[in-house]
C-alpha cells in the first residue's frame, strides 16, 4: 500500500531568521508566556526568548544563578501549570514558578549508575511525575548492561515520595497521554496499557495496534492530544497512521516513508516531522483536522535542515528551531497575508481539501 504523502510534491513556507550568533544550538522548551519560548543555556539562567512584532527577539533572564550550573540541556516536559516549568538534568529535577518567583530542586537518584532518561506529568495538580530511570548495572565495562525503571513520583512537598516503581527492562518504549501510559515491546511487538497509577488498563490504541501486528513496524507511538488517531513511526516501512474514531478507517495506514520524530502543537492543529533520508534531512509541517479523511493533510516543507533542538510557541502558535540562530514560522494571518480565511490554519485546510477533492486522493471526490 501506498503511502497517504509524497514529500516530493510538498509547497513550502519561509521563516522569520533571527541571527544571535550562539556558537551552539539552543535548547528550547515550552515557556507559560504568550508567543515564546525558553531555554536553559545561556549565562545560568531561565532565559525566555519572546517575538515581539517586527523587533528582534526578546531575552529575559529569571532565576539567574538560582541553582548550582542549570546550563547544559535537559529532558523537557510539556508546561507544568499556568505559571511553571520543570525539567530533569542527570539526577536532578527542577522545578521554576515564574508567578511566585520560586524555585525548587530535587534529587530524583543518587547512584551515579543512574540517569533519567524521560519524564511526564501524571497529574500536574497533584504534582505527580513519571520519571524512565536507566539503571545501570555497577561495575559492569559494558555500556548496554542496563535496565530500565518506571517511577511514579509526588512531588507535592520538599522530600521525593516514590509512589510506585516497575522494572521494565530493555527494548520498550513509552508514551503517556490520555490519562494512559502506552509502553510498546519491540520483541514482542505489543502494546501494554497502564493508568496513571501503573496499574492495568485498556485504550482502543493498544487494541488496534495489537491486532494489526503483523502489518507494522514501528519503534514510538505519538498520540494525538484530543483526536482518535496515533502516528506510529521508527519502523522499517516508514510512518504509519491507526485511528479509532466511529465511522472511520480503524486500518494502519502507511503515512509517509521516511518521516520520523513527529510533534503536536499546544492546540492539535499542526505535526512538525523531520524526513530522515535520502539527505539533506529537512523539517516539515502538517495540517491536523477532523475534515480530513484521515485527519492529516499534505506536508509543508519548512527547510532543507532538521532542529534537534526546537519548541512550540502559544498565543500565537509558531514553530521555533535553533541551529546557533533562530528560525521561527508563526501560523497566522499576520505572517502570511495571502489567507482570506478567518485563519491561517483555515487557509491551509480548505486550500489543501480542494486540492485533494481535484486530484481525487484519499476517497475525496470520487462521486463527482
Amino acid at each position: 500500500m501506498e503511502p497517504l504523502y509524497d514529500l516530493n510534491a510538498a509547497d513550502s513556507l519561509k521563516p522569520q531568521f533571527y541571527k544571535i550568533g550562539s556558537t551552539f544550538s539552543l535548547s528550547l522548551f515550552p515557556v507559560p508566556h504568550d508567543n515564546a519560548v525558553g531555554t536553559n543555556d545561556m549565562h545560568n539562567a531561565i532565559t525566555i526568548i519572546s517575538f515581539p512584532r517586527g523587533k528582534k527577539p526578546r531575552f529575559d533572564r529569571h532565576f539567574r544563578r538560582a541553582v548550582s550550573d542549570v546550563r547544559g540541556g535537559g529532558t523537557y516536559l510539556p508546561i507544568t501549570s499556568d505559571d511553571s516549568i520543570g525539567f530533569g538534568q542527570t539526577r536532578r529535577f527542577l522545578l521554576y514558578n515564574f508567578k511566585t518567583k520560586t524555585h525548587e530542586e530535587y534529587r530524583i537518584v543518587f547512584s551515579l549508575d543512574c540517569t533519567i532518561e524521560k519524564i511526564s506529568i501524571a497529574d500536574s495538580e497533584k504534582r505527580r511525575f513519571i520519571f524512565q530511570i536507566q539503571e545501570h548495572t555497577s561495575g559492569s565495562p559494558d555500556p548496554w548492561d542496563y535496565t530500565n525503571l518506571l517511577q511514579l513520583i509526588d512531588l507535592s512537598g520538599k522530600e521525593v515520595k516514590l509512589i510506585k516503581e516497575i522494572n521494565y527492562g530493555k527494548g520498550v518504549t513509552w508514551t503517556a497521554a490520555f490519562n494512559k501510559i502506552f509502553l510498546y515491546c519491540l520483541e514482542k511487538e505489543e502494546v501494554q496499557v497502564l493508568d496513571m497509577n501503573f496499574e492495568p488498563s485498556h485504550h482502543p490504541l493498544a487494541d488496534i495496534s495489537n491486532r494489526n501486528k503483523s502489518e507494522l513496524s514501528f519503534t514510538w507511538i505519538l498520540p494525538h492530544p484530543y483526536l482518535p488517531f496515533a502516528i506510529l513511526s521508527g519502523g522499517k516501512t516508514g510512518s504509519t497512521l491507526i485511528g479509532w474514531g466511529e465511522n472511520r478507517n480503524q486500518n494502519p495506514i502507511p503515512l509517509i516513508k521516511n518521516g520520523v520524530q513527529f510533534s503536536f502543537s499546544p492546540d492539535g492543529k499542526w505535526v512538525a516531522f523531520k524526513k530522515d533520508y535520502p539527505e539533506p534531512q529537512s523539517t516539515y509541517l502538517m495540517p491536523v483536522s477532523e475534515k480530513y479523511p484521515n485527519f492529516l493533510g499534505s506536508p509543508i516543507l519548512l527547510i532543507n535542515d532538521y532542529f534537534n533542538k526546537f519548541a512550540w510557541t502559544t498565543n500565537p502558535v509558531s514553530f521555533v528551531g535553533s541551529d546557533g540562530d533562530l528560525y521561527r514560522w508563526e501560523l497566522t494571518n499576520e505572517a502570511y497575508p495571502q489567507s482570506d480565511k478567518a485563519t491561517f490554519w483555515d487557509y491551509i485546510v480548505e486550500s489543501d481539501l480542494e486540492n485533494l477533492t481535484r486530484e481525487k486522493r484519499q476517497g475525496l471526490g470520487q462521486n463527482e
